[in-house]
This record gives C-alpha cells, structure tokens and sequence, in this order.
C-alpha cells in the first residue's frame, strides 16, 4: 500500500541549526527527511535569536518568530513573571508563547495546509491553535519530559553543591501535568526507545498510540572515516590515545559527565598512558572545563565545531560516563558509524539495544570505567571486534532506512 501525498508542519521550539550541532537538530532534521518522503514539508520555529544555520534542504516553507523581538503585552509579561499561579503554568512553556506568535501560525497553517503536525511538548501553547485547524498531531518525544527534568534538575543540584529550589520543584509537577494532557490530545507520540516507552506508561499510565522512532543517523555520512578521508584538526599529534566525550554542555548531565573525565579518569589514565589526551567537543563549555584545560595542555577543548568527523576519526576511544539524563545518545550512534570502540555506563548507553562485551564495555563505576578504557587500549583487537559489532548494529537499527521503515509504518497508521 503506497502513503498518499503528506504535507507536515514541523513546530520547532529550540534553536535550530543546520548542519546538526545537537542531539535535538540531529533528530528533528532525521524526522524532516523522512516526512519529505511521504510529501512537502514546513517548519514554524520559535525561539529567542535567529536560527544560526542555512536553511535546511528540502523544507517548502519555513517561518520562524524570534522571542528576542517579542512585543509582550502587560498580561502575557505577567503570565510570564508569575507562571507558577497558574494551574498549568510552567517557565520552560510560557516562555515561548506569545499571542503574536500564535497568529502566525495560524496563518502559517492557513498557507501551508498540512495534513500533519509534528512537535515537542515545549510547543504546549501553540496546541489549541493546532487543534482548531483540525490536522492530525503527533507528539515528538526526544525524552519522557518528566523524568527528563528532574534528572537535569539532579545533575544542576549535584554540579551546585545544592538541592531542588520550590520553583524547581513547581516546574517539574507542571511539565508532568503538561505531558499527560498532551498525551491524551497527540494522534501518536514517537518515542526514541522501548526503555522511554515503558517509562512513559509507568509514569503516566496506559497510553496506547505511542510508537518507537529511535534516533537515528546518516550512516553514510560516516564512511569517509573508514577510508581515512577526513582530515585531522591543524595541529594535532597522530597517535596519540585521544579519549572523546561529545556535548551540549550547557546540558547538566553532560557537564557533569565531562568534570568527571576532568577530575578523576583522566588523571588515572595519565598514569598509565602518560601519551593520553582527553577530548571534549561540544558547544558552552563550562568554565571549569576551560579552566582545566588552561591547567593542562593534554585537555582539549574544542567549543563548537562546524563538523564532529575529524574528531571521531582521530580518537582511539569514546567514554560516556552519564550518571543522569533521558532519550538515546546521538554520540554513541556516532562513534558507532565512525568506527570508535566505547566505554559507556548503563544510563549512558540506555534505549540502545547493545549489549556489554558485544558492541561496548558498560562500567558504571569510575574505577571500572578506567579498567575498560585500559583493557581496550591493551587489547586493540577487542576493540577492533567491539566497533566492527557496533558498524552492523548501527547500520542495522539506527540507520535512516531502518528508522525509516517505523516511521512510514506509523504514519500509515493515522492516514
């Protein structure tokens, strides 16, 4: 059976860029190219500041609302103010309302005439304008909203020396409420793994249209690293053992992740392999990793880079000690196509059907994450036969053509 002609409205609520620079830009611009299969595609952004990338191939229409140029009237910079006061109130959503904007979606919807609309929960306010068009609604859940925050909320807490502040504790209860009602009014809500799903029905219930879109990536877009065809950063050492964490460290979690590497694996691997560098690539680094890195030259800190592959080609390995955060890592996909073994911890690794000793070492502890990176640094060949499992794994489940397939499926489902 052949999917009639789709238009969909992709409603965007973070800064977008293009090419992806986040795990966010990476999986709406995934679900972007598969929806332009099925027919046109639009997208409404809203956000504060101008979206720092070209436009992205293949989208018809894109309209976008900068919040930095908001003209507020005095009720909504009340709400705003005092979001707590209401009974679904919450900062994160507030903020990306505006009675503005929401006219010009409706006029974007008038224009574009779109059979489906695709959004996050962030996008909450927008919802009743959606609902008056009448197109049908999925909801994309790059992490069950609700878990998602208070593991952000616990790794700020833990970098902080502090705990969970009331509003802090207000927000996390409104973005569940949130959720629920969304939940309730989506067609479907995409889900990045099996774990998100049963995690999203433990929290909230029996919830019947959810779907498993998992994150994906461009394999292809990889293969250049195994013919030895991406060229290394100016000035780097060949052979030496490059340890990768890839980020947004503006994201707790990964901030968290990152002082880990800084202030105790790295220093015991130093030990071992005095020739080891630690790489830390990814936008807003925090000040303690620049400060590290003025400290000791064998800590590299790149900021942003317009292109992840010279870096995933030069690194010997990838270590992901995650301890909090939601969805799948885009990074662990990454270093999959790319040929790069990884030490992972279990939540770092969690919604990827992997298995430890197969396709990476899972350690939790930090001792043990030392030993996996040490056992694979000694045993080239483990890791040799660790990235060979994982190329299959990634090309097998998490390609565009195997997500893909899901989501034609799913669509197919509402038409």
């Amino acid at each position: 059976m052949t999917i009639p002609s789709v238009r969909t409205l992709f409603i965007i609520s973070f800064n977008e860029s293009y090419p992806p620079l986040s795990g966010g830009s990476l999986r709406n611009w995934q679900n972007i190219n598969m929806m332009r299969k099925f027919g046109c595609v639009s997208v409404f952004s809203v956000f504060q500041g101008k979206p720092n990338c070209q436009i992205m191939p293949g989208v018809d229409l894109w309209h976008h609302y900068n919040l930095a140029e908001a003209q507020r009237s005095l009720w909504e910079n009340l709400e705003l103010r005092f979001w707590w006061l209401h009974p679904r109130g919450s900062r994160r959503v507030n903020w990306l309302y505006t009675k503005v904007a929401a006219q010009q979606l409706k006029e974007v919807l008038a224009e574009f005439q779109p059979d489906l609309v695709v959004t996050d929960m962030r996008a909450y306010r927008y919802l009743p304008v959606v609902k008056c068009y009448g197109c049908r609604l999925i909801l994309d859940q790059h992490n069950v909203n609700g878990i998602w925050l208070e593991e952000f909320y616990s790794a700020g807490c833990l970098i902080g020396n502090r705990k969970l502040t009331i509003q802090e504790k207000i927000e996390l209860s409104r973005i569940k409420s949130i959720e629920r009602d969304l939940l309730c009014q989506a067609n479907q809500a995409w889900m990045c793994s099996d774990v998100d799903d049963k995690l999203l029905q433990d929290l909230y219930g029996r919830v019947s249209h959810t779907r498993v879109i998992p994150n994906g990536i461009d394999v292809a877009h990889y293969d250049g690293l195994h013919l030895g065809q991406c060229t290394l950063p100016e000035g780097w050492e060949q052979k030496q053992r490059y340890l990768l964490y890839l980020g947004l460290y503006s994201y707790s979690p990964n901030a968290v992740a990152a002082e880990l590497l800084i202030d105790q694996i790295y220093p015991r691997l130093r030990q071992v392999y005095p020739d080891c560098r630690l790489l830390l690539v990814g936008r807003y680094p925090t000040q303690r990793m620049k400060e590290a890195a003025q400290r000791d030259s064998g800590i590299i800190v790149t900021g942003e880079v317009a292109d992840v592959r010279p870096y995933l080609a030069e690194a010997s390995m990838m270590a992901v000690p995650l301890h909090h955060g939601g969805g799948t890592r885009l990074k662990i996909l990454e270093a999959f196509a790319a040929g790069c073994p990884v030490v992972s911890t279990a939540k770092g690794a969690e919604g990827l059907k992997v298995k430890d000793g197969e396709h990476l070492l899972i350690r939790d502890e930090i001792e043990a994450i030392i030993e996996g990176v040490c056992q694979l640094w000694s045993d080239p060949a483990l890791g040799e036969k660790l990235a060979n499992c994982a190329y299959e794994l990634v090309r097998s489940e998490y390609s565009w053509e195997a997500v893909g397939r899901r989501v034609e499926s799913a669509v197919r489902e509402l038409l």
